[in-house]
Parts: C-alpha cells; sequence; structure tokens
C-alpha cells in the first residue's frame, strides 16, 4: 500500500457523506448542557493559572534552549572538516522556530479561551488574562474577541459570519449552476501550483495580521480596509471602542518592548528568537482553524436558510 494511502477520512466523516443531504440537529442550548457532567462546566482561576504558568514556563525553556544554539554548533566546526556544524545549526534553529511557533500559538489559544470566559468564573480576570495573553502574541484582544464572538454567534451565515466566507459564483462571475457548463469553471478551477504555494505561503504566515489589518478573508459586506484597530470601524458598536483603544494600547507597548529588546540584544537575536517562532504560530493558528471551518459535508446558508456546501461555488 502507498504511504500517503494511511491518511484516510473517519468513519463518522465518509458517514455524514453517504448521507448527501444536510439535516440540522434538532437541539437547543439548555440539552447540549444537559448532556455534559456538571463538573466540566464549572471554571477554576486557580487552575487556569497553573495551566498558564506551566505553559509559560515550557516557552520560556524553549527560549533559553535556543540561546545556546550558535555556541554549541560553535564547537563543532573546523576548517579542516564538512561544515557539520553549520548544517546542525540552521536544522536546530528550524526546530526551535517550529516548536517555538506551537508554544506561540498555544498562548494565543490560552487567550482565546479568555475571550470564552472560560479561564475564571469573574470577567476581570478573563479580561487581563486574554490582554496580557494575546498581547504577548500581537494580537489585539479585545477587538478580535468582538468579532470572534460575533463569529460564533453566526458561524456559517454568508451574511452574518465574521471568517471564512466561501467564495460564490457571484465573486467568480460565474453563470447560475442551472446554466454553468464545464468551461465556465475551467479557468477558475484549473491547478497553479507557483501561485498557489505563494497564496498558501501568505495566507500561512501572514493571513491572520492581514485579516486583522484589513479584513482580508473576512466578511465582504464590510467596507474595504475595515480594520480591527480602528475604533470606529464598522465591526464595533459604540461601547466597544474604550475596549478597542485599550487593545491598541497593548499592541503598542508590546511593539515598544519588542524594539527595546531588539535594539539591546541586537536585530538578529529578534529575529530568531520571537520574529520567526512569532510567524510560525501564525502558519499553525491559520492551519488549525482553517481546519475546522472547511468540512466539505457542513453547509454554509443564507438569510432565507439555504442551505450551500462549502466544497461547491456557491451561488
Amino acid at each position: 500500500m502507498p504511504w500517503f494511502q494511511i491518511f484516510r477520512d473517519g468513519p463518522e466523516y465518509e458517514a455524514r457523506k453517504k448521507r448527501g443531504v444536510f439535516t440540522p440537529p434538532n437541539l437547543s442550548m439548555k440539552r447540549l448542557h444537559e448532556a455534559v457532567p456538571r463538573h466540566l462546566l464549572e471554571r477554576s482561576t486557580a487552575k487556569s493559572l497553573a495551566y498558564i504558568s506551566r505553559h509559560i514556563a515550557i516557552t520560556y525553556m524553549f527560549y533559553c534552549l535556543s540561546t545556546y544554539i550558535n555556541l554549541f554548533t560553535t564547537q563543532l566546526s573546523s576548517p579542516q572538516s564538512i561544515p557539520i556544524g553549520y548544517l546542525l545549526r540552521q536544522l536546530l534553529w528550524l526546530l526551535y522556530w517550529g516548536w517555538q511557533g506551537i508554544a506561540f500559538a498555544g498562548i494565543w489559544c490560552l487567550g482565546h479561551e479568555a475571550g470564552h470566559n472560560a479561564l475564571s468564573p469573574h470577567e476581570s480576570v478573563n479580561s487581563a488574562l486574554g490582554m496580557a495573553l494575546h498581547t504577548f502574541v500581537l494580537t489585539p484582544y479585545h477587538s478580535w474577541r468582538v468579532t470572534h464572538n460575533t463569529h460564533h454567534k453566526s458561524t456559517n451565515n454568508l451574511e452574518r459570519d465574521e471568517t471564512y466566507i466561501p467564495p460564490t459564483r457571484k465573486s467568480f462571475k460565474l453563470p447560475h449552476g442551472r446554466v454553468a457548463v464545464r468551461m465556465d469553471h475551467a479557468e477558475v478551477l484549473e491547478e497553479t501550483p507557483a501561485f498557489t504555494l505563494f497564496k498558501m505561503f501568505i495566507r500561512q504566515f501572514f493571513g491572520f495580521q492581514l485579516y486583522l489589518i484589513h479584513n482580508r478573508k473576512g466578511n465582504p459586506k464590510y467596507p474595504p480596509w475595515t480594520s480591527h484597530y480602528d475604533p470606529s470601524s464598522k465591526l464595533f458598536l459604540p461601547k466597544h471602542q474604550t475596549q478597542i483603544v485599550l487593545s491598541n494600547i497593548g499592541i503598542v507597548s508590546m511593539l515598544a518592548l519588542l524594539f527595546t529588546y531588539g535594539h539591546k540584544s541586537g536585530w538578529n537575536a529578534f529575529c530568531s528568537h520571537y520574529l520567526l517562532p512569532w510567524l510560525f504560530a501564525h502558519n499553525w493558528i491559520v492551519l488549525f482553524t482553517y481546519l475546522q471551518h472547511s468540512d466539505p459535508t457542513i453547509p454554509y446558508y443564507r438569510k432565507a436558510r439555504a442551505f450551500l456546501r462549502i466544497g461547491m461555488i456557491s451561488y
């Protein structure tokens, strides 16, 4: 059996494909809560702080280990030998960026839980923890929290959802599905490996920040250059403006700290120890959130509740 055939769809996914037509479950939030053991719904500030502390300790350990990479690999190099030290140095730095990127993504995820008030029964504690965690990875906490909660209230609604809006026939200027022929889709669906690879690179490493800056891949209902950093943006209500300003102050403060670190320790150290792990963290964040929102068997819907499969170009 070829190695790639070991990757298969799960049995639940295969069963959903066989059903063909999606039928929304008739479940209320009350019934869902009743099905979950009560102790799993209890939030503990102490337990959350313990998990956060453990994660910060692991992140700091990765940083400390990375400070020895150049020293360790230099000792293995000699003018007469194959540059084993040089090759090992590149490998170790790549491993550090990947794993520290996962650690940074974990910090972002902990901030995500704070945004859902899941770390503590006290909203003020969640806000403080979320601000600290998200600001460290240069995410404006309250700006993201507001639009993310809108996303959860309107998931897969083409008019109201905030992110992961699939392209429609209209956006590609395609004819209606009842009259379209194969040639109408050829240019849209044909493979362009180099361009696709470039788009994936931009999406994975810069996509989330571009979404925050100018709503890239966000809901097209907003005006061009709608930004999470603009307190008067249509993304927010007037009552959110003070929180958006607070988030922006946090981001500016973090940038000032990073500039100070780069100025004192050197910009190579800044790039190696923070910037590249931060970019790798975006790769992981975009990867797991994209996978959570791209199941072809889960439909999108409009106001009229006409269900549309994400795997198809909808009208």
